[in-house]
């Protein structure tokens, strides 16, 4: 029989493989970093694991606690990015390993506290990606049809499909943890899938296992760094954003208002700069910024009428390129370059028919300039074509990254029917307790699943056919997609959740909308329970693509994944109540104009379901943007991110690109040099700790960043909110514009104060040993 080979497995190493023969090779050794991935290490591992994990691995509630709290609250940061963004981007995790460093826990309490951060970080995400389609669809006039919106709201009805969509979601979340437990054993023992990236959370956790690296040291002082940044991006966005100035009666921002006052009638500073963007010229109207350059007919020479460039101040998408690197952030950015450099001007100078759902017909791009409308046209372009073509790419290039890797998915059932025959190992261990969670329970929680989705769904106004065919749908789709889902994850360093889902979508709008009769569905319902049903089949794929990172760093750690499996269940309820309640309220604010956000999978979902219930729409771009989307896909494996970066626009991209080449030229620079130098004078070993230590510095610089912005955002959507329950003559009275400043400043400094004494109580502030006790009993 020959060796087993793939395009990613390792060849075990002569001393490897010695160290293997006598039994010498441990947890985090040079030997076992050497063999990663091998097959013959983790078979090693498992046996030695399912032995002596049990001295290791212990189940610490006050730290799993810890662990959910944290994720939880950044369940609602990660809601935030990714509507602003479309990328469910989370440093929850840098923080939980951080704070779990600092408290001097071993690695084995680390990573089964995270996979509880993780697990709450992760169970909302159908409710980022897919549950805001609904309230766009039903308040946005992008969306609105002839004879009014697709889908009417009345009073009560966004709780009740909340309400559906949340208990669903923490179902189905379960459910997602449960269906991998088939296929730990076989996807991470056996045959190992590499899951790029994961080295750098394992070597955090080789780091918080030797203190005299000055890890604990180290970790406090990158707390403080999260800190700072946060507070620093959360003033800067405080003075590019807050309405601090009345001038008039307006109310504008500390940057805009500096803007304007270097400005003339039609030309100055606000021509370069104007509501957090420094951008291509534009018009200046009585001094204020007027947007971009017109078209028109006299000035058609005019290149800035038909593209729109800038850089937005937006810390988040900087510190996004920083963690994404030269490559995937230029890859972003082409989607970009090729909307905004090509399909703009062309749609723009051909003067291309755009859609008008308001009057159902195609009209003349340039007809809208003539008409005195005051869009610019470029960004009429942009809205009405190419974010289309942008959609298309993104299923497009969904779906063919799935296509390609058919021979991988063709082995599934045979994975499964391995799993199931008992190659899975010992669950149970006699006198000891369980290794892993028991396969057994799979079949019970899928039957408990199936009848709690229909009681859910019933209780929810749902009739009861169509609740018994999209409890079977997600059984099924669950189960078959969320293994490829994880597959892809497991091989690329990506879940294909978008892709997936447009799947799940397409599959239950087909049959909601076509048999309407039989399952007793107005066309309203059926495109409602469809988009709540593709909300919660998203929270369970991502589900399975967070707990298989947790399985994978506790084999090379020596924890059961009976803990793994558990903490991740543990952290569901939480993070789908907040995270989804999070993003809740910011789609209502969205879909009502209080705030803005490119939720560009919303969009897209929304944009989908206009589509197939009424045939609305270009379908012809559409189309031509899923063949790109497969194009790129096949040429270069991304897809997904160059349709995303293509439903962008240059100014939110643009500091990405930034981030990214930052990030290399840093390395290249500045990390490399000084790497090579400890390496020379201390050894291979201390200069790779040395490299993730330093590397986790600018990691929690990035992810203050993201906090930052996070956290302004999210409170900018409340008092906004709060805006609108008064009076419009009160709303913009003196009284309530210095109560609303008075009340920001004081509900930060509360905050502020609060993780202040938090992090004194624990040893990271005054350089005290860390009160564990206290903190874990808080």
């Amino acid at each position: 029989m020959g060796v087993k080979k793939s395009a990613y497995r390792q060849p075990v190493t002569p001393e490897g493989l010695k160290a293997i023969e006598n039994g010498t090779l441990t947890w985090l050794d040079d030997e076992m970093y050497n063999n990663l991935n091998t097959g013959v290490l983790e078979q090693y591992l498992e046996e030695k694991n399912l032995k002596e994990s049990f001295e290791i691995s212990h189940w610490d509630t006050k730290k799993v606690l810890v662990g959910i709290a944290i994720g939880a609250i950044f369940s609602g940061v990660t809601a935030y990015i990714g509507l602003k963004l479309g990328l469910a981007i989370s440093a929850a995790w840098y923080i939980a390993y951080l704070l779990g460093m600092a408290l001097k826990w071993s690695p084995s309490e680390v990573n089964i506290a995270t996979s509880a951060t993780t697990g709450a970080t992760h169970a909302s995400t159908g409710f980022i990606f897919t549950f805001p389609a609904i309230f766009l669809l039903a308040t946005n006039a992008d969306y609105a049809l002839a004879d009014g919106p697709l889908i009417s709201l009345e009073d009560g009805e966004a709780m009740r499909l909340a309400f559906v969509g949340i208990v669903a979601s923490m179902f189905a979340g379960f459910l997602g943890v449960m269906y991998f437990i088939i296929f730990r054993r076989v996807w991470l023992v056996e045959d190992p899938l590499p899951l790029p990236g994961f080295e750098a959370t394992l070597k955090m956790l080789d780091i918080s296992s030797d203190v005299s690296t000055g890890a604990v040291k180290h970790a406090r002082e990158s707390l403080k760094t999260i800190g700072l940044w946060t507070g620093l991006t959360m003033i800067g966005l405080f003075l590019i954003e807050y309405p601090l100035i009345w001038v008039g009666e307006r109310k504008i921002a500390l940057m805009d208002w500096f803007a304007e006052l270097l400005t003339a009638d039609s030309f100055g500073l606000a021509s370069f700069y104007s509501h957090g963007k420094i951008h291509q010229p534009g018009e200046v109207v009585d001094g204020m910024a007027a947007g971009p350059a017109n078209w028109s007919s006299e000035m058609w020479y005019n290149p800035f009428s038909y593209t729109y460039l800038g850089i937005a101040l937006t810390p988040s998408m900087f510190a996004i390129g920083w963690f994404m690197k030269t490559r995937v952030a230029f890859l972003v950015n082409l989607g970009t370059i090729v909307g905004w450099f090509i399909l703009v001007p062309l749609a723009v100078g051909l003067n291309m028919p755009v859609y008008d759902a308001m009057v159902q017909a195609n009209i003349p791009i340039q007809e809208y300039s003539s008409n005195g409308r005051s869009d610019a046209l470029q960004m009429l372009a942009f809205s009405k074509t190419v974010r289309t073509v942008a959609i298309g790419s993104i299923v497009g290039g969904g779906l063919f990254g799935l296509v390609k890797m058919w021979r991988t998915f063709a082995n599934i059932f045979g994975d499964i029917g391995k799993a199931f025959k008992g190659d899975g190992g010992q669950e149970y261990i006699e006198g000891k307790g369980w290794y892993e969670w028991p396969l057994s329970h799979i079949p019970l929680f899928m039957i408990l699943t199936f009848v709690s989705m229909i009681v859910i769904f019933i209780l929810g106004g749902f009739p009861m056919i169509a609740s018994i065919v999209f409890a079977f749908v997600l059984i099924a789709t669950t189960f078959l997609l969320g293994a490829i889902a994880v597959r892809v994850m497991g091989e690329t360093g990506i879940e294909p959740v978008s892709g997936t889902s447009f799947i799940v979508l397409l599959m239950l709008l087909g049959v909601f909308l076509n048999f309407q009769e039989f399952l007793n569905l107005s066309t309203e319902e059926a495109v409602l329970l469809g988009l709540v049903g593709t909300t919660v089949f998203g929270s369970a794929i991502s589900m399975s693509g967070t707990v298989i990172g947790d399985y994978k760093n506790s084999l090379y750690i020596g924890n059961r994944p009976y803990h793994i499996s558990k903490g991740n269940i543990m952290g569901v309820v939480p993070g789908a109540i907040i995270g989804a309640g999070v993003a809740i309220f910011l789609s209502i604010q969205l879909a009502e104009g209080r705030i803005d956000l490119i939720a560009p999978q919303a969009n897209a979902f929304a944009t989908f379901s206009v589509i197939f219930a009424e045939g609305q729409g270009d379908l012809v771009l559409l189309g031509l943007g899923f063949l790109l989307g497969m194009f790129v896909e096949w040429a270069t494996g991304m897809g997904t991110s160059f349709g995303l970066g293509m439903y962008l626009d240059v100014p939110h991209t643009l500091p990405m690109l930034i981030g990214g080449v930052a990030r290399d030229k840093w390395e290249e620079k500045k990390l490399q040099p000084r790497i090579d130098a400890i390496k020379e004078k201390e050894g291979t070993t201390a200069a790779e700790k040395q490299r993730a230590l330093i590397l986790l510095g600018t990691f929690m610089i990035a992810a203050g960043l993201l906090t930052g912005e996070a956290f302004f955002g999210t409170e900018s959507s409340v008092l906004s909110f709060v805006d609108s329950l008064w009076s419009e003559e009160f709303a913009n009275s003196s009284t309530w514009y210095i109560a609303r400043l008075v009340s920001f400043v004081a509900l930060n400094v509360f905050i502020g104060g609060m993780i202040y004494i938090l992090f004194k109580r624990a040893g990271v502030i005054g350089g005290s040993e860390p009160e564990e006790a206290l903190v874990l009993d808080a």
